[in-house]
């Protein structure tokens, strides 16, 4: 399996969600497209009609994770398209949450609250929004998986990996939001173990995320999706001045 994951902070959701180039800071006109975004929900997820083979029976036990799992935590490594590498914890609820706390000096936090993913840059005090369903991880967070949708195929045991199974989806219509390929490992009877995902942006950078020691189907705390705003903390701290 071809390998590459996470960054330096102005490349972190640039490579880590492949975000539009139209995503700009929680000011102006951004607020009417943030108000738009979180009165919809995530898209609905259809099965697409496909024939009896084993590359359906791999989009089967894909279905099946996603309705099997419905939450995670886990440590995760992201490695940038520059070479740089940084480490934390990945938080997943469907649909539509996801955290990753990191656990290095980098001074960032990406949260959603399952409708508006949020950068948050404590450095510069600055936080940056994007509908969900904007990115590539709406392929991840939903709660099913629909192949005509996302242009999505599946591939068993790609590069001739044993016991792994890749989703990869693309919108033709939507070529800005990037290309996500999502890696499973098939441990057969226990079903599918969701180890990575590889974004593809449209200048052909690539970023990876790789999870480790996974626990799944937990009891996440709601404080997870929310997130202290660094602009507030600013003001605070130049009115006691």
């Amino acid at each position: 399996m071809k390998k590459t994951v996470i960054f330096a902070p102005l490349l972190i959701m640039a490579s880590l969600m492949t975000v539009p180039s139209a995503a700009q800071d929680n000011s102006g006109d951004q607020n009417q497209t943030i108000k738009g975004a979180e009165e919809k929900s995530l898209p609905a997820l259809e099965e697409a009609f496909v024939e009896e083979t084993p590359v359906f029976a791999a989009f089967q036990k894909i279905q099946s994770y996603m309705n099997r799992v419905n939450s995670l935590q886990a440590n995760f490594t992201q490695r940038s398209p520059g070479g740089l590498t940084s480490k934390g914890k990945l938080f997943m609820e469907r649909p539509g949450r996801i955290r990753f706390d990191y656990s290095d000096e980098t001074p960032i936090l990406v949260v959603s609250d399952g409708k508006i993913l949020n950068l948050v840059d404590e450095e510069i005090e600055q936080v940056t929004k994007w509908p969900v369903e904007d990115t590539p991880l709406r392929v991840l967070l939903g709660n099913s998986v629909d192949l005509a949708a996302y242009g999505a195929r599946v591939e068993v045991e790609p590069g001739g990996i044993k016991n792994i199974i890749a989703l990869h989806a693309t919108d033709e219509r939507r070529p800005e939001i990037g290309e996500i390929t999502i890696y499973f490992r098939d441990q057969q009877s226990e079903g599918l173990d969701l180890i990575s995902w590889v974004v593809n942006d449209a200048q052909g950078e690539t970023t990876v995320v790789e999870l480790f020691d996974t626990e799944t189907n937990l009891k996440l705390a709601g404080s997870l999706w929310t997130f202290e705003d660094p602009r507030g903390l600013a003001k605070r701290r130049r009115g006691v001045r």
